[in-house]
């Protein structure tokens, strides 16, 4: 749940200072010292040190130091909440579509680099079966610099746009994507970076929860166990979030393998056993890193084709179904993501998106 602060909105900084070598050395200095010495910030020190790096009063050496030595001592979840506060309260451009119960599916930004990109069909699956969705990325980010949902949106004829556009959008079609570089510039030039040392950092933690659209429910995809506790307190879905451990660290769910959903409460976990909806079989979704074979596989799954790709996006879109309560039971919930596909819903959603203007 996201800090009581965050419920005031405040104008996003837009006015940078300049560098201060001496203003940003004492946090270089606490996350950065050997392991007895180093120690975590309290949340209001993880809000200036996220703010001095985004107004441009932190040097580019710092802001380096800074991130390779968090990712070292690894994120307290202080820091992750007091990171993600100050981005949400004065860093993006947060919308507020009029529509009911949206979800808000944060999506690794650099993307995937082994196995299939199926966040644009999962989307638009769940909004056939009743559910809004906004997706938010960018592109080119490290490690992976893999295949992006914005990429494949693209592809499947669905362009970027402003802010407002894609509000006006989720509340006519039902879903929309948020690319970083026009609802959060100020991280989206942090990019360039971010590449120099071409490691995961806090931040790729940090922008799977912007929730631009203060949607009350949040799926995120994280995998690396060792942060997912950390992450529980948070995600800021403002009436429920989830983590799910996913491919690649993503929303997907494999057919064949159990996936591990964590809830706000750890006594709220979920075990998914793909198995009890007919799915035991591991069905490896490889492909290369090549965005056309990622939208192919979109679109084939969206147009009704069985096969591997459809059955990892109904057993994904069902258990969300599921978490939402949009759904009675996990059967139920992939009985109507099938549906969705095979009644053809899906596809018309997604021609609704493409004529979107």
């Amino acid at each position: 749940m996201p800090d009581r602060a965050e419920t005031a909105l405040r104008p996003p900084v837009v006015v940078a200072g300049p560098a201060s070598v001496e203003g940003f050395k004492p946090f270089v200095q606490a996350v950065g010292r050997g392991a007895r010495l180093r120690r975590d910030l309290t949340f209001e020190e993880s809000v200036q040190a996220m703010r001095m790096i985004l107004r441009g009063e932190a040097t580019l050496a710092q802001t380096g130091a800074f991130l390779i030595a968090q990712r070292v001592k690894g994120e307290a979840e202080a820091e992750m909440r007091g990171f993600t506060h100050v981005m949400r309260t004065e860093f993006i451009e947060r919308i507020s579509p009029r529509v009911d119960n949206l979800l808000d599916l944060g999506l690794p930004y650099d993307g995937k680099a082994k196995t299939a990109q199926l966040a644009p069909a999962i989307a638009v699956i769940l909004v056939a079966c009743g559910v809004a969705v906004v997706l938010h990325g960018d592109e080119g980010v490290p490690a992976k610099k893999g295949v992006t949902a914005g990429g494949v949106l693209r592809a499947l004829g669905i362009a970027d746009r402003s802010p407002d556009k894609v509000q006006d959008m989720i509340e006519a079609v039902g879903f929309g994507y948020l690319a970083a570089d026009r609802f959060a510039p100020e991280w989206h030039a942090l990019t360039s970076l971010r590449c120099e040392f071409g490691l995961r950092t806090a931040l790729n933690s940090v922008e799977k929860l912007f929730n631009p659209a203060d949607a009350p429910y949040q799926i995120s995809g994280f995998f690396h166990g060792e942060y997912l506790e950390r992450l529980r307190l948070s995600q800021t879905g403002t009436r429920a979030s989830w983590i799910v451990q996913g491919e690649e660290g993503s929303i997907e769910m494999a057919a064949g393998r159990a996936t591990h959903i964590f809830a706000a409460d750890e006594a709220n976990d979920w075990i998914l056993d793909p198995a009890s909806v007919g799915l035991p079989v591991r069905e490896r979704l490889s492909l290369p890193a090549e965005v056309e074979q990622h939208t192919t596989l979109n679109a084939a799954v969206l147009a009704g084709q069985p096969g591997p790709g459809a059955d990892q996006a109904v057993l994904t879109a069902g258990a969300i179904l599921t978490l939402l309560q949009v759904a009675s039971s996990l059967d139920d919930g992939v009985a109507q993501a099938r549906h969705a596909l095979q009644s053809g819903a899906a596809a018309l959603r997604l021609e609704l998106a493409r004529s979107f203007q």
